[in-house]
């Protein structure tokens, strides 16, 4: 009987070990944010491969396009030096994203030792074009990156996708009221100079 309560607990605590491993995330950052109608603003794009290293995959950026406008994407410095130059494009560091109506699509990276960890993927900015709540949603690819490979199994990946919600505000009136403001102060500055 001991040792049959001995198996259980066991047994139990290798069932709590394996529900305790995180999934792999792709992640928008920051999770929310306000802005000003007409400004750019940008969201970093991250990963969190800490619990199994993935051989590498792609992603999309999908949004609203009558709301914001996309802008550009970088990788990030530091990132880059953990892809692998042997990935053919798509799928290296150094691929340009495919800008399309609605998303961009096919940012992909690999390793073919495998990429571990927390990291910043690379920087997206977009331009605020309309008032209101702006989603902009995480999703694995449907371009030639491909799925996200496991580094230990070689197979597909189970991946968690984020998203964030922008915020885009008009400009307050009483911030135009000063610009305007700011333009006859400097239009009557050139008048007085002129004489």
């Amino acid at each position: 009987m001991n040792s049959m309560k001995k198996l259980l607990c066991v047994g139990g605590l290798s069932l709590t070990a394996l529900t305790n491993v995180q999934a792999a995330s792709i992640s928008l950052n920051p999770h929310s944010t306000t802005v000003n109608v007409g400004s750019n603003f940008s969201v970093d794009l991250v990963m969190d491969f800490s619990d199994e290293a993935t051989l590498g995959g792609g992603i999309d950026i999908n949004y609203n396009g009558s709301m914001t406008d996309f802008v550009s994407f970088t990788y990030d410095s530091t990132f880059l030096t953990m892809t692998d130059p042997s990935f053919t494009c798509p799928g290296a560091g150094a691929c340009t994203p495919i800008d399309q109506p609605n998303s961009v699509s096919n940012i992909a990276f690999g390793n073919f030792m495998g990429i571990g960890g927390l990291f910043t993927i690379g920087t997206l900015e977009f331009t605020a074009l309309d008032a209101g709540d702006i989603f902009l949603s995480t999703a694995e690819t449907t371009g030639a990156g491909g799925l996200f490979v496991s580094a230990s199994t070689f197979g597909a990946m189970d991946v968690v996708f984020n998203g964030t919600s922008v915020t885009a505000v008009p400009l307050p009136a009483a911030a135009w009221l000063f610009l305007t403001g700011l333009g006859v102060f400097g239009f009557a500055s050139n008048r007085k100079n002129k004489k």
